[in-house]
């Protein structure tokens, strides 16, 4: 029988005519491909999910980097470091740090970190942050000799650093003369100094040798005394009283110059 069976299923294979062998080839292609499409579908979603975990992670990541560098980068964080707090005070008697009349503020990344580029910055930083804190782990800090290590300005401070905020610098000083002509030969690249015996171009700590931090030979001769007593205690988040009460001193003998200037001409 099942002989027979075959015989007659090959036979009317055979009878069929072309245009319904055609229909059903057709309909199991199809059939064919809407799997592989199913197939494809759920491939996208697997990837799209994967893509979209992976875009998750990074954007929390960016803003985890961000936050790190910004709350590391200023004054109350670098100055938690028990022999940076002479540096703290002068930085805050400085215009820099927000003494003067502007409201100006450059946080010690600005002047202490390269800005050529995002990714030199962030390693600078990084090495930078690990010397510093095996430093203040291991060494006698307090028998550093700071003034000494003042002259070595050239290896913690940048020229990309100060022209991140100065970037007028040289149509700025047109009015001082003087100015003028020192900063346009240090653009020209003609501005020289001699280092270790050699001819190399100025940077500008060459010039301002104590930008940044006001009279900080004076705080760097009370390590020993006040910085191993009431000093460590200090609050950096507190204003800066003394700076305050010489800046009201200044604006008060200005008033009485130009009231005594006013009465002068009536």
């Amino acid at each position: 029988m099942n002989g027979e069976e075959k015989k007659t299923s090959s036979v009317e294979e055979s009878a069929k005519p072309d245009e319904i062998k055609k229909t059903e080839e057709t309909g199991m292609k199809m059939d064919d491909t809407c799997s592989n499409s199913g197939g494809s579908k759920l491939s996208f979603k697997v990837v799209a999910g994967i893509g979209g975990l992976f875009l998750v992670i990074g954007l929390v990541i960016s803003y985890i980097t961000a936050v790190a560098v910004k709350e590391t980068s200023g004054v109350n964080f670098c100055s938690s470091c028990h022999s940076m707090k002479p540096m703290a005070t002068a930085y805050l008697n400085s215009v820099h740090g927000g003494f003067g009349e502007s409201g100006f503020v450059a946080q010690c990344a600005d002047c202490h970190l390269p800005h050529e580029s995002l990714i030199g910055y962030l390693v600078q930083k990084a090495r930078t942050g690990i010397h510093d804190v095996v430093t203040e782990v291991t060494a006698d800090t307090f028998n550093i000799d700071w003034k000494e290590k003042r002259e070595e300005r050239r290896n913690f401070l940048y020229d990309s650093s100060c022209l991140h905020c100065h970037e007028n610098l040289l149509r700025a000083t047109k009015p001082n003369k003087k100015a003028y002509l020192a900063h346009k030969a240090y653009f020209s690249g003609k501005l020289k100094v001699e280092v270790e015996h050699k001819k190399v171009q100025a940077m500008c700590v060459d010039c301002h040798k104590y930008v940044g931090h006001y009279e900080l030979g004076k705080e760097l001769d009370k390590i020993g005394t006040v910085y191993d007593e009431d000093y460590y205690n200090y609050k950096r988040d507190k204003p800066n009283y003394a700076a305050e009460e010489e800046l009201a001193s200044k604006q008060a003998e200005k008033k009485v110059a130009e009231e005594e200037a006013h009465n002068e001409h009536h």
